[in-house]
C-alpha cells in the first residue's frame, strides 16, 4: 500500500485495540469536568439592548430631520466604544457603589493569600487611584458590549454571581451611556450658543458702526448735497435730529439718575433729578412730616400718627417718581422713534435726490454695509434664540429598547456543553495517546511500519490464532495447526515465512564456505519474552518436515525452555548432559515429532550455570556442525536477545535469522535495540527476516476475501 494512502480499516483496528486508553481518557476528562462543575461558582448573564438612531433630530422643526447615511454604520461602531469607555465605567461604578461591593470591590488575590498563609509577605489592598483602577478593571471584565450584526442595536451584557445584580449592571451601563450622550448634546448646544453670543456682540458693534458711518458721511457731505440738489430741508432735518438726540441724552441721564435714587429711597435726590411738580410737593410734605416727628414726644399717639402719615407720603412719593420715570422712558422711546423716522426720511430724501455720482456711490456703499450688518445681526439673534431653546429640547440619539431582566439559569458553566466539550477533549486525547502508543511508545501495527522503522523485510504477518482442539475435545497448541489444520490462515502464514527464508538463503548461499555442510541453520529470536517465538520455531520446523525435508529443532533457551511443554512431553536432561560432555552422540538426545516427523532436541530444567558458556563453547559448535551434516534445516529456538545474551552467540552461527515481533505489543525502541544487537552479532551476509506475530486484523480480512482458500482451524 502506498505510504500516502489512508487505511481506514487499520485506523479502526488501532482504535479497537486501544479502546481502553480512549475510554479511560474520556472518563477522566468527564470526571474532571464534573468536579469542576461542582467547584465552579455559577455566573449569570443579563443583556440590555440599546437602539442607536443616527438621524439628526430638531424638535423645533421636525421636517428637517435627515435620513440615515452610509457613514451611520461607522457611527454605531463608535457608539459601542463609548458605551464601554472609561467615563461610563467610572459613572456606573460610582452609581452602584462597586468599591464596597463584595464581588467587584477590592479583595485579596490568590497570590496574596498564599503569601500571607505561608507568612512570606503581608497582604496589602490597593488604595487611591490604584484601588479605583482595580474596581474598573473588575467591572470591565464582567461587561461585554457588542453590536448585533449590521443592525443599529447594541447589546450590553453583564455577568455576575447574582442574577438581579447582573441585570442591574447592564441597565446601569445602558442608562448611564444614554444620559452621558444627552448631556454631551446639551453641552455642545450651549457651547454653540455661547459662541454665537460673542458673535452677536461683535455684530451689534458692527451695526452701530455702520449706522454711525452713514450718519457721519451725511453730516460731512450735507452742505455739498444741499448745494448739489438745491434743497434746504436737509439741514433742518439734521438740526431736528440733533435736537432730539440731545433731548434723548439728557432725558436718559435724568431717568438713570432717578432710578438709582429711587432704588436707594433717596427722595431728595429723586425730586431734584425729576423736577416734577407732584414729586416736589410730596417731597415738601415729607420734609414737613419729618420736622413734626422730630418735635413730637417719642412713643406718643401723635408721633405714631405722624409716622403713619410719613409712610403714606413716601409711598405716594415712590409711585409718583415711578410714574415720572416711566414718562421719561416713554418720552425717550418716542424720541428714539422720532429720530429713527427722521433719519429714514433724511436718508430717503437724499437718495431720491439728484446727487453727484461720487456721493451717490459712497452713500450706496455705506447703506449696503449697514444692511448686511443688520441682516447678519438678525440671523445671529434668531440662531441664538433657537439654540437656547434647543438646549432644553434635546433628545438622546440612543434609547433603551429592552431592559435587562434577572436570568433564570446561569450562563456559566453550562453543564451539558461543559461535559460535552470535556468528553470530546478526553476522546481526542485518548485517540492521540492511542496513536502515540501504537506508533512510538507501543508496538508495530503494520508490515509497512515495521519495514520502515526496522529497515528489514517482513516476510509474513502471522494472525492471532486460537489453539486448535483434537477430535476428542482436548485443547492443543497453536503450532498443532500445521498438522491438524494445514489449510488454515495460520498454517499458510508459516509457509510464507518458510519461503521467505528459503529465498533469502538462496540469494546468499554461495557466500558460505563448503566445509560448513549443506544444512541451513535458522535462528528464531525476539526482543522480549512472550512474543510467540517458540511457537513460530516449532511451527517452522514442522513446516519444513511436512514438506519432505529433514528438520531439527533445538531448544536453545537453556534458562527457560518451553518446547517440551508444547509437545506434551517431560523435560529431558539430554541437551545439558550433551553440552556438559555427558552424552556420547547427537542421536541419543533426539526426539521425534510424531505429527510431522521433525527431530526435536527438547530443553530441560533451568541451567544452574551461566548458559552463555554452554552455547559459546566448542561442544555446542560441534553440535551445530553435526546438525548441519545430518539435517537439511536446523531451527534454533533462542532466548530473547533483550534480557539474555545467549541469542547473540547463536546469531553468529545462523544462515538466516527469523526475528519475531509481537503485533502492537513490544515497544518499538526495545525492538530496534534488539535488532541492532543482532546485526552486530551476525555475519554480514546473513539476512534478518522480521515476522509480525499475532496480528489481530488479518483473520477476519482473509476469511472475508479468501473464504474459499482457507479452512477454519
Amino acid at each position: 500500500m502506498d505510504a500516502d494512502t489512508v487505511d481506514l480499516r487499520s485506523i479502526f483496528d488501532l482504535l479497537k485495540r486501544r479502546i481502553g486508553i480512549i475510554l479511560v481518557c474520556t472518563a477522566l476528562a468527564v470526571a474532571a469536568a464534573g468536579a469542576a462543575l461542582v467547584a465552579l461558582k455559577p455566573v449569570y448573564s443579563a443583556t440590555a439592548l440599546i437602539l442607536v438612531d443616527p438621524s439628526k433630530k430638531n424638535l423645533l422643526d421636525p421636517e428637517t430631520q435627515l435620513p440615515a447615511s452610509s457613514f451611520d454604520s461607522l457611527r454605531v461602531d463608535s457608539e459601542v466604544e463609548l458605551v464601554k469607555s472609561e467615563t461610563t465605567l467610572l459613572a456606573v461604578a460610582d452609581d452602584l457603589e462597586l468599591p464596597t461591593d463584595p464581588e467587584f470591590g477590592l479583595r485579596l488575590g490568590m497570590r496574596d493569600m498564599l503569601l500571607a498563609f505561608f507568612r512570606i509577605a503581608e497582604p496589602r489592598l490597593p488604595t487611591g487611584d490604584e484601588a479605583l483602577a482595580a474596581v474598573i478593571r473588575n467591572l470591565r471584565d464582567s461587561v461585554t458590549v457588542q453590536r448585533r450584526g449590521l443592525t443599529f442595536l447594541i447589546a450590553v451584557t453583564a455577568r455576575s454571581g447574582r442574577p438581579a445584580f447582573a441585570a442591574r449592571i447592564a441597565n446601569a451601563m445602558a442608562r448611564t451611556y444614554i444620559g452621558q450622550q444627552l448631556d454631551a448634546k446639551v453641552a455642545s448646544t450651549l457651547a454653540s450658543a455661547g459662541i454665537i453670543k460673542d458673535r452677536i456682540a461683535a455684530a451689534s458693534a458692527t451695526v452701530a458702526q455702520s449706522e454711525r458711518a452713514f450718519g457721519e458721511f451725511v453730516d460731512q457731505n450735507l452742505d455739498r448735497i444741499s448745494d448739489a440738489t438745491g434743497r434746504t430741508d436737509f439741514a433742518q432735518l439734521r438740526n431736528e435730529i440733533a435736537s432730539l438726540n440731545a433731548f434723548r441724552t439728557q432725558s436718559g441721564a435724568v431717568a438713570e439718575s432717578a432710578e438709582h435714587s429711587l432704588a436707594r429711597r433717596d427722595w431728595e435726590a429723586v425730586a431734584a433729578s425729576l423736577k416734577d411738580e407732584a414729586v416736589r410737593n410730596l417731597d415738601r410734605q415729607r420734609v414737613a412730616l419729618l420736622g413734626s416727628i422730630a418735635g413730637a414726644e417719642e412713643g406718643s399717639e401723635a408721633a405714631f400718627d405722624l409716622r403713619s402719615s410719613l409712610a403714606n407720603v413716601e409711598t405716594q412719593l415712590g409711585d409718583a417718581a415711578a410714574r415720572a420715570v416711566a414718562g421719561l422712558r416713554q418720552d425717550l422711546a418716542t424720541s428714539q422713534g422720532r429720530i429713527a423716522a427722521l433719519r429714514a426720511r433724511l436718508r430717503t430724501s437724499i437718495l431720491d435726490s439728484d446727487l453727484p455720482s461720487e456721493i451717490l456711490t459712497g452713500i450706496y456703499e455705506l447703506q449696503q454695509t449697514a444692511e448686511i450688518a443688520r441682516a447678519q445681526y438678525q440671523t445671529l439673534l434668531t440662531r441664538q434664540k433657537d439654540l437656547d431653546t434647543q438646549a432644553y429640547l434635546q433628545v438622546a440619539d440612543s434609547r433603551l429598547v429592552a431592559e435587562a431582566t434577572p436570568p433564570d439559569a446561569p450562563s456559566f458553566p453550562n453543564p451539558r456543553l461543559f461535559l460535552l466539550l470535556a468528553g470530546l477533549a478526553g476522546l481526542g486525547l485518548g485517540v492521540g495517546l492511542a496513536f502515540l502508543v501504537e506508533n512510538f511508545v507501543g508496538g508495530f501495527t503494520s508490515e509497512q511500519q515495521a519495514e520502515a522503522i526496522l529497515k528489514a523485510p517482513v516476510v509474513s504477518a502471522i494472525p492471532r490464532q486460537r489453539p486448535v482442539r483434537h477430535e476428542d475435545g482436548e485443547a492443543l497448541t497453536v503450532a498443532d495447526s500445521l498438522i491438524l489444520a494445514p489449510l488454515s490462515i495460520y498454517s499458510e502464514s508459516i509457509r510464507r515465512v518458510r519461503i521467505g527464508i528459503d529465498q533469502a538463503v538462496r540469494r546468499n548461499r554461495g557466500n558460505r564456505p563448503p566445509e560448513q555442510g549443506a544444512g541451513i541453520v535458522i535462528v528464531v529470536s525476539s526482543a522480549a519474552p512472550r512474543e510467540g517465538k517458540t511457537t513460530v520455531a516449532l511451527s517452522l520446523a514442522r513446516a519444513y518436515a511436512l514438506s519432505g525435508m529433514s528438520a531439527l529443532l533445538v531448544d536453545c533457551d537453556l534458562r527457560k525452555p518451553s518446547v517440551h511443554r508444547m509437545l506434551g512431553m517431560e523435560a529431558s536432561e539430554g541437551l545439558l548432559e550433551y553440552l556438559a560432555g555427558g552424552a556420547s552422540d547427537l542421536q541419543s538426545i533426539l526426539t521425534i515429532d510424531r505429527g510431522s516427523g521433525a527431530r526435536i532436541v527438547p530443553g530441560s530444567r533451568r541451567s544452574d550455570i551461566a548458559t552463555d558458556q554452554l552455547v559459546a563453547g566448542t561442544t555446542f559448535a560441534r553440535l551445530i556442525a553435526a546438525a548441519r551434516m545430518n539435517f537439511d534445516i536446523v531451527v534454533l529456538d533462542t532466548p530473547p536477545v533483550g534480557p539474555i545474551v545467549d541469542g547473540l552467540y547463536l546469531a553468529g552461527m545462523a544462515d538466516a535469522i527469523a526475528f519475531v515481533v509481537k503485533f502492537s505489543s513490544t515497544p518499538q525502541q526495545e525492538v530496534k535495540a534488539a535488532m541492532a544487537s543482532l546485526i552486530g552479532a551476525k555475519a554480514d551476509d546473513v539476512p534478518i527476516l522480521t515476522i509480525l506475530n499475532q496480528q489481530t486484523n488479518n483473520p477476519a480480512t482473509y476469511r472475508g476475501k479468501y473464504a474459499g482458500y482457507y479452512a477454519e482451524a
